[in-house]
């Protein structure tokens, strides 16, 4: 690892311990985006709002306007959360394809899934105005080339993913994933017809072994949207006719001086005041703010003070009296050479180079002829190659990630793009759960074909290594539709077509029956999502009665004699009008499938042999069985199938438990450095896995199943972009309650979500997320502040802090009152109002 790269590493790492004590490697499986999500339950709010003993009066103000103003979308509201890039952009997908998120179904750098190639294999003018067509005019003529940028030609499934993953600094996030050694892309101009010039000496005359392409020279040539001047352009190196190199120069600020002349020219941002003090017939020296620079000739470059270059694209000397002593030069200036030993083939000989250093990953390759009297240029390609594992986090772009790994961002040829990442795209969801109600119980919470939340007793430890599908051992659960169902038994019908997207579920409760001869007999359910009675009238013969729900139609048969109340009912589960008969294992028995409301399917199968109908006989005690949530509608996705999850559930020491856990027949779930007993993991559909497994208490799995499949947010762009979010349709405020703390009042941090106001200067409960800094204002500016998630077993903690009291109230205000610009784990604010207000990136992750 280079020296460099290895103290910002260090830096990086130790600012991030500084500042998360004992999170400092959290899951950072929340995002800012969803706020306020991961602290609303129900429509509750389910943490506490922390402010310090001390505090000034205005971190009480922005505490009150948080809690004041904390909405939330219900899962039954109507409504988009829609984010927006201006400027030059090509987001990556199509109105046929979508890019779509890497399933976590395998290990680290082994999960793989739909890139950029998969898409699109190039973009052009079409796709980003900085890949238009352009005219390129010399000496010789007038040229027509097209532009474009090839994604990775090899095709690499593991490269230009967007996956749950561990990154270079062992933070857990889901990040957008350039493979180191991968090809980043391609970068090709191709002249319509070949631009030509004469072969001449240095002297200006025809010659074939001449070095200089001078109709190439002073001609100006437009790159990715960037304009650059062709300052030299010579043959070079052995054999003559197959080397070429073009030095060019890019500059935010142009122009002429004769020697002795001065002007004011403002470039990048900044006023210079150059000076032409010396010119001869190779050399030219200026004057810049004072600065002296080297002699410098045609096509050299000087990096002033700040950093900043002035460089030379012309120098004209007259010898004779009266004659012109002048020079052309640029101020910002980038001086970039292209070179190859061969034009004759598609191979690079050459790096690119940018001022005098090599940019390690950017390889040029120039093709054409050259037959000694002409010389002639068809395409330049500049293929760049990842020299490290990219992770470009949410609201983060790939120069800046580039950069972190002390990598050369120049890379990205002409430095006038990039891609940014912006998340996933915000959408509707709700948990699938298989929780844990004691000890002895697992239920599984989903939502039936109203959207009703339903908790449906699953398994129940009836022995030391044995299990029922029941509730308590007496209320069983009939999932099997040839077996009866007793009164107080729960079931599941489900009507229509999980695989078209037609199909309902609802989980009912028998609530008994009249006997057939007494005097209109009713038999009896209970709808357990909506709470409803459903009655229906006996009829004496099969069916007894006819399930309506949804659309749909479930017959009742009696099971044992209708002449006695309560009589056991045999359930057409899955509403064909048929009956299953007890089948053996090879058979076709019909086991309930549940398919929540948005689409989710789950099924069940035995452990040993798969379809084992006397396993899940009605009170059978067996060792265990297998849960398995997939996405059976090919509509709910584009191309790549969410991975199935299996959960194997079984007993131990009559203690319920999650066996094994599978994403599509692998255990790849991540556990983040610095957190135990949790693991957090995604599928395609952008729904979010949470593995709970504590010591002494049964595992639970959690799956944030979303209405909408989740897309990734990826965004090619081309010079100044901005984005921003905005929600359409009704938000419901938060229920606050008494929820509000004194930092002293606070004795565990993670026991609960917390939503902290103030800096560890006046909070404690601050300064304990932040790994109480001995200096309270390290990593605080004045003028700004900090709004920063914090993950740590399950809980999340959101800090508002400023370097002053006001700086506070303004981050509050944000909060409060534009939630829609926060994004990522954490952002930084600046202004003085919400009028002039900046929020962004922190400039220590830029």
């Amino acid at each position: 690892m280079k020296v460099k790269k290895m103290v910002k590493r260090l830096f990086a790492v130790g600012t991030g311990v500084a500042m998360l004590g004992a999170t400092a490697m959290g899951a950072f499986a929340a995002d800012l985006k969803d706020y306020p999500s991961m602290f609303v339950t129900d429509g509750k709010f389910n943490g506490l709002l922390v402010v310090g003993d001390t505090a000034s009066s205005v971190d009480n103000l922005a505490l009150t306007d948080i809690a004041a103003n904390m909405k939330y979308k219900k899962a039954d509201a109507t409504g988009t959360t829609t984010t927006t890039v201006s400027g030059d952009n090509w987001r990556v997908g199509t109105s046929s394809l979508k890019y779509e998120m890497s399933s976590s179904d395998a290990s680290g750098s082994s999960i793989g899934g739909e890139n950029f190639y998969d898409i699109q294999t190039f973009i052009g003018k079409d796709e980003l105005a900085g890949l238009g067509s352009g005219t390129y005019s010399t000496g010789e003529g007038t040229y027509n080339y097209e532009q474009y940028l090839y994604f990775d030609k090899a095709n690499n499934a593991q490269n230009e993913v967007v996956k749950y993953a561990v990154n270079n600094d062992d933070v857990a996030a889901d990040y957008l994933h350039f493979k180191s050694g991968a090809n980043l892309g391609q970068y090709k101009l191709e002249f319509s017809s070949n631009a030509q010039s004469t072969v001449q000496d240095t002297a200006g005359s025809t010659c074939s072994t001449g070095t200089v392409l001078d109709d190439f020279e002073n001609t100006k040539l437009t790159m990715f949207g960037k304009e650059y001047t062709i300052v030299l352009a010579r043959r070079t190196g052995s054999p003559a006719g197959q080397t070429v190199k073009l030095t060019l120069m890019g500059g935010a600020a142009t122009s002429t001086l004769l020697e002795g002349e001065t002007t004011s020219l403002t470039a990048v941002g900044k006023t210079y005041d150059v000076a032409l003090t010396y010119v001869d017939s190779t050399y030219a020296k200026f004057t810049v703010n004072g600065q002296a620079t080297d002699k410098m000739q045609k096509g050299d470059t000087y990096k002033l003070t700040d950093g900043n270059e002035l460089g030379v694209s012309e120098v004209l000397y007259q010898s004779y009296a009266g004659g012109v002593h002048s020079a052309d030069f640029f101020v910002g200036a980038s001086k970039v050479v292209l070179q190859d030993s061969n034009i004759t083939d598609t191979i690079s000989s050459n790096a690119l180079v940018l001022g005098s250093d090599t940019v390690s990953g950017a390889d040029v390759v120039m093709e054409g002829t050259d037959d000694s009297t002409t010389f002639s240029l068809s395409r330049i390609s500049v293929n760049i190659t990842a020299d490290s594992d990219y992770f470009v986090p949410a609201a983060g772009k790939l120069s800046d990630t580039i950069a972190l790994e002390d990598d050369d961002k120049e890379m990205l040829f002409t430095n006038n793009w990039d891609i940014l990442y912006n998340g996933l795209e915000a959408a509707d969801s709700h948990e699938i759960k298989l929780s844990a109600s004691s000890d002895t119980k697992y239920k599984l919470v989903w939502y039936d074909g109203d959207n009703n939340k339903v908790d449906m007793p699953l398994a129940y430890a009836d022995a030391a290594t044995t299990l029922q599908l029941s509730d308590d051992g007496t209320k069983m659960l009939i999932i099997n539709e040839n077996q009866t169902v007793a009164k107080n038994d729960y079931f599941v019908v489900t009507g229509g077509d999980n695989s078209a997207g037609s199909a309902k579920s609802y989980l009912l409760q028998y609530k008994g029956s009249d006997k057939s001869t007494a005097t209109s007999p009713k038999i009896r359910f209970r709808s357990v999502g909506s709470g409803e009675n459903l009655e229906y009238s006996v009829a004496g013969t099969d069916p007894e009665a006819t399930i309506k729900l949804g659309g749909y139609s479930f017959k009742v048969n009696a099971g044992s004699s209708n002449t006695v109340n309560d009589f056991t009912v045999f359930v057409d589960f899955n509403g064909d009008g048929t009956f299953e008969s007890n089948q053996s294992a090879s058979g076709n028995s019909t086991f309930t499938d549940i398919t929540d409301y948005y689409g989710a399917t789950m099924t069940f199968t035995e452990n040993s042999d798969g379809l084992d109908s006397e396993n899940f006989s009605r009170s059978a005690s067996m060792g265990g069985f297998n849960l398995t949530i997939k996405t059976n509608n090919t509509n709910d996705y584009d191309n790549q199938a969410p991975s199935d999850i299996s959960l194997n559930i079984s007993v131990a020491s009559t203690k319920v438990q999650i066996a094994q856990l599978h994403v599509n027949g692998t255990s790849s779930l991540i556990t983040p450095s610095g957190e135990t007993n949790i693991a957090y993991g995604y599928t395609s559909m952008g729904g979010k896995m949470t593995y709970t497994t504590p010591s002494s208490t049964p595992g639970e799995f959690t799956y944030d199943y979303p209405k909408t499949q989740r897309l990734p947010q990826v965004y090619v762009t081309s010079g100044a972009v901005a984005s921003s979010s905005s929600t359409t349709g009704d938000l419901t405020a938060v229920e606050v309650g008494v929820a509000t703390k004194l930092d002293s009042e606070v004795a565990d941090a993670w026991a609960q979500n917390l939503l902290v106001v103030g800096g560890p200067c006046v909070n404690s409960v601050a300064a304990e997320l932040m790994g109480n800094p001995a200096d309270c204002t390290a990593g605080f500016t004045p003028g700004k502040a900090v709004v920063k998630l914090y993950e740590k077993n399950g809980k999340v903690a959101m800090l508002v802090a400023g370097y002053s009291g006001e700086d506070t109230r303004l981050a509050g205000k944000v909060v409060a009152q534009q939630p829609a610009k926060l994004t990522g784990m954490e952002v930084e604010v600046s202004g003085t109002s919400l009028s002039d207000v900046k929020v962004g990136a922190p400039m220590s992750n830029q």
